[in-house]
């Protein structure tokens, strides 16, 4: 871990773009199955029509359609901010919390989000798996089956101060070296040491990782 956060030391963050705990949800729920660099796009037209989370639940569904096209499942993601904003609003009037559990009792807000928000909008601990960081862990030796099963071990393994810099570094690495058809593993500074070194693509990984 220490090595692959001294290697990215200058990009330990998210790609998508926000300035706020709400905008950073608002990102989250948009980016599912869908590229950073397409959402960024998106919310920077979207966040001066919408704000905050009472101007997405005011409005109308095919208003909010219009807004995030041409995002993938454009249609099915408007219902779920308005749905998720109208909680906010209701429940935490219109303020995002700042801790999992409450994040979670938002509709359409999974585990990986709700990290994403903790560790990346409040800067507290929060581990992060997502498809690339699960196909980092799992080229090392890791034989984690799920985003689930990861996370959970990784906060058995790691003191908290730990979790925000490997979700950082490792989702770093595998977006640009341990990449999923062709890993670039002669600039791998863990080639040595890692059992799918070479191997051009570990047969555990499917490439839709």
């Amino acid at each position: 871990m220490e090595i692959l956060s001294e290697t990215h030391k200058n990009d330990l963050h998210f790609d998508l773009e926000f300035d706020s705990p709400y905008e950073l949800l608002i990102a989250a729920l948009l980016a599912a199955q869908a590229s950073d660099e397409s959402v960024n796009e998106i919310t920077k037209g979207f966040f001066p029509k919408f704000p905050s989370a009472q101007a997405v639940a005011e409005a109308d569904v095919e208003t909010l359609e219009k807004a995030i096209y041409p995002v993938n499942f454009y249609k099915t993601k408007a219902k779920r901010l308005k749905e998720c904003c109208q909680a906010l609003v209701e429940k935490f009037h219109g303020e995002v919390p700042n801790n999992v559990e409450d994040l979670t009792e938002l509709p359409g807000v999974g585990k990986k989000t709700a990290s994403m928000v903790v560790l990346g909008a409040f800067g507290q601990p929060a581990v992060v798996v997502d498809r690339h960081v699960l196909r980092v862990l799992n080229r090392l030796g890791f034989s984690f089956k799920d985003a689930d099963v990861a996370e959970e071990e990784i906060r058995k393994m790691l003191a908290p101060e730990y979790w925000g810099k490997l979700s950082y570094s490792f989702m770093r690495h595998g977006k640009t070296i341990c990449l999923a058809r062709k890993p670039l593993c002669d600039k791998c500074p863990l080639k040595d040491c890692c059992p799918s070194s070479n191997a051009g693509s570990n047969g555990n990984q499917k490439d839709s990782f």
